[in-house]
């Protein structure tokens, strides 16, 4: 990392030796600033100096040490301490008015992955629906499975929200803003299933795709019971359908997609730091999804 040009930061660790700080520390604090210099340049193409790094960056800093290097949250927040302190300095001599790193939080201590299941298990829980023969139970399941969906974006899903055709289909997720509305493909799994649901639906005034048995729509809660009614039935504990999001989503990640196609997927706001740059095709995503078909298209 020595070989980065950071005159800034050569001027930050003389200030530092002034102080008579341990060799070690002043050595860490060189490793972390000139690895982030060395990550800013790649980045922007720019020359790293206090004044070009903005919030965003050392945001984006923080999200690639965690998603892309898969670092610890000790070294994360090393990381975001050296910076911390460097800008500080930079702000006391004069070289930027506001701190960067002013709203950047460090990483819980002990933060873990969320729970997902593994792909026995997850086709343990498939098949549990599939032995009770009720189509919508299983298409409930098999689209919080194979589409990452929250449970409230499930019970909102409309007739007409869906595409379904024999060799594609797609699934519109409204937000409530139109500008934040999503489109999922729909991979062989998912189509077989909500299309047997949907020839035996009961008619209905409301135009909602999962309703109950007196034709009202299913809220969360119920959904929250179905899923937890075949966990049971499969053996498994605590599944939720959360953990069914984060299913889908770990094993769209396993099966080679991008972090930029999963954040569309899965409708987060902010993207991760690779979707600055890189905006997946609809293709991307089909392809993202039909990796994790269990059936053959004909």
């Amino acid at each position: 990392m020595r070989q980065i040009t950071a005159p800034a930061i050569d001027a930050f660790l003389t200030d530092l030796r002034r102080q008579d700080l341990a060799a070690s520390t002043i050595a860490s604090y060189a490793g972390d600033l000139f690895a982030f210099a060395g990550w800013f340049m790649g980045t922007t193409g720019e020359t790293f100096t206090p004044q070009a790094v903005t919030p965003t960056d050392v945001l984006d800093h923080k999200s690639h040490l965690r998603t892309v290097q898969r670092r610890q949250a000790a070294t994360v927040n090393r990381r975001l301490a050296a910076l911390r302190k460097f800008f500080l300095w930079a702000r006391a001599t004069g070289q930027i008015t506001d701190l960067p790193t002013l709203e950047v939080k460090s990483v819980p201590a002990g933060s873990r992955a969320p729970k997902s299941l593994a792909k026995r298990e997850a086709d343990r829980l498939i098949r549990a629906v599939e032995q009770s023969a009720n189509t919508r139970d299983l298409a409930i399941l098999l689209t919080l499975r194979h589409t990452g969906v929250r449970v409230g974006e499930l019970c909102a899903l409309r007739i007409p929200d869906l595409t379904i055709l024999d060799r594609k289909g797609s699934m519109l997720v409204r937000s409530g803003k139109g500008d934040k509305d999503r489109t999922i493909p729909l991979n062989n799994d998912v189509r077989l299933a909500l299309r047997a649901y949907l020839t035996k639906r009961p008619a209905a005034t409301d135009d909602r795709v999962f309703i109950g048995q007196r034709g009202e729509p299913l809220q969360p809660e119920a959904v929250q019971l179905i899923v937890r009614k075949y966990a049971r039935r499969a053996g498994l504990s605590e599944v939720t359908p959360h953990v069914l999001r984060h299913t889908f989503a770990k094993q769209v990640l396993d099966a080679g997609a991008d972090l930029t196609t999963v954040s569309r997927l899965l409708g987060h706001e902010r993207l991760e730091t690779t979707a600055i740059y890189t905006q997946p095709s609809a293709r991307d995503l089909e392809e993202a999804v039909r990796r994790l078909e269990r059936h053959e298209t004909a």
